[in-house]
Formats: C-alpha cells, structure tokens, sequence
C-alpha cells in the first residue's frame, strides 16, 4: 500500500518513539551487495579523492558547496543551521566554513539516527526525524532563541535503498515530510530548506508543498552526484509563515 502525505502526517502525529520500519538515515545506507564494485568506484571517484586532500569526512561536502555557490544559502543573517542526516558530518564542516569565512558566529546542530562525533564548533543530536521527540530535542537546543529560531535547514538524509524504486521514494518522501515538518515548527520567516530525494511517482507533490512554504523553489543535481542515482536536490528559499495543517491540506 502506498502512503499518502496525509497518511504520513498522521503517523507523525502517533509516533511515540518515532520508530519506522522503513526509515534508516543516511549514516546507514548499505553499500550494496556488490560491495566489491562499490569499494574500488570509491577508490577511483574524483571527489572521494579530493574530499580526502581537503579534509572532510565524505564526498557529500561538494554538493552543499555546489548549491551554495549557486543559491547564497549563508549569509550573515544566518545564525542557527540544523544539519538532518547528519553523519558522517560533511556538511556540518562546509556549514562552519561558510560561517567563519563571514565572520559570523553561528550555531549549527547535527541530527542522525545513528551516533556520530561532532566537528569542533558543531553540536549533535542523535534521534529520528519522524519522532516527535526528536522535534523536542532540537527545539529544546535552540530554547533560548525565539519562537522559531533557526536560520537554515540542510537535510542529506537518504532512506536506505532496497532497490524496489517506488519503496525506496516513499521512504525518501517520509524523511522529506519530517524536515518540513520541523521547518513549519522551527525555520524563521525567509530562511531556507535544501533536502535530497529520490524521484519518484511524488515528485509533483514534493514541489506543490515546497511551492506552499517557500517563495522560491529550485530542483538541481550537483556535479558532484553520481549519474547512475535518482537522487536530487529541492531549495526552498524566504519561507512563507505556514503551519503543518495549512502545509498538508489538500
């Protein structure tokens, strides 16, 4: 059975825990059974070599580089950034990069099902995305902020792919629900959402919501993504005040 957004809202709305049989963040996609294969395209990939001379933990680090360069996404009016599917942490290292390099003093929280040391000048959460909890923990992080007090969300997360297409897009679409969810909750008035899907049959329905939250929107695969993956990239940009039941009406 497909689940539809409403039908996700809604097991967002009972979770306790917030677990999900078919949610595994990006810390733990498999490799594949071809492991093999896949160790020696990494060996070989250009900016798997190049994330090793420069430092940061993966390859992921040049696609945020790519769709800053291309949108603006720091600037000195950001202060508060939440980094979803956090592990290994590459993208938490761009982001303090960005801020340093604007002299800005920021505060940028990592949050990933599984446990994952933090870069100095980073803080991190572990927890579930579609756990209510998980929403408490990082609200409670930014508790001395107002209301809604983060400036950016960045999600990489990725579910972890089973090689069925339409299961492996409707578990990306969950970990999408989540993020905006938290935005609704969490992300100031014209501040900005980037987060990795996988295309698939919601596509549409992905853009229609973003549509609804944010004055601008963008779809964009970085150089830096493998041609073989369905994964790409949605931007929202000068959020609209919007609350979860306005985001997901029909």
């Amino acid at each position: 059975m497909i689940l539809g957004a409403t039908s996700r809202l809604a097991r967002y709305r009972a979770s306790g825990a917030g677990s999900h049989p078919l949610i595994l963040w990006g810390g733990l996609r498999q490799k594949s059974n071809s492991s093999g294969r896949w160790l020696e395209r990494q060996s070989n990939d250009a900016h798997t070599k190049q994330a090793k001379t420069e430092y940061y933990r993966s390859r992921a680090a040049y696609k945020l580089i790519e769709i800053d360069k291309k949108y603006k996404l720091f600037s000195k009016r950001t202060t508060n950034i939440v980094d979803l599917g956090f592990a290994p942490g590459a993208w938490t290292q761009v982001a303090i990069e960005r801020m340093k390099k604007l002299g800005h003093k920021s505060r940028i929280l990592g949050v990933d099902l599984i446990s994952c040391s933090a870069p100095q000048g980073s803080h991190f959460i572990q927890g579930d995305i579609l756990s209510r909890k998980t929403h408490q923990d990082i609200q409670q992080f930014f508790s001395e902020e107002e209301a809604q007090p983060v400036d950016l969300v960045l999600s990489d997360m990725m579910a972890n792919t089973s090689g069925i297409k339409d299961n492996d897009h409707f578990a990306s679409m969950d970990l999408c629900d989540g993020a905006m969810i938290l935005s609704c909750h969490l992300l100031k008035e014209g501040g900005s959402l980037v987060m990795k899907f996988y295309t698939g049959k919601e596509d549409q329905v992905l853009l229609k919501k973003m549509q609804k939250m944010f004055k601008k929107v963008y779809r964009m695969k970085p150089d830096a993504c493998r041609d073989e993956l369905r994964e790409m990239y949605i931007i929202g940009v000068r959020k609209n005040q919007l609350t979860v039941q306005e985001l997901f009406g029909e």
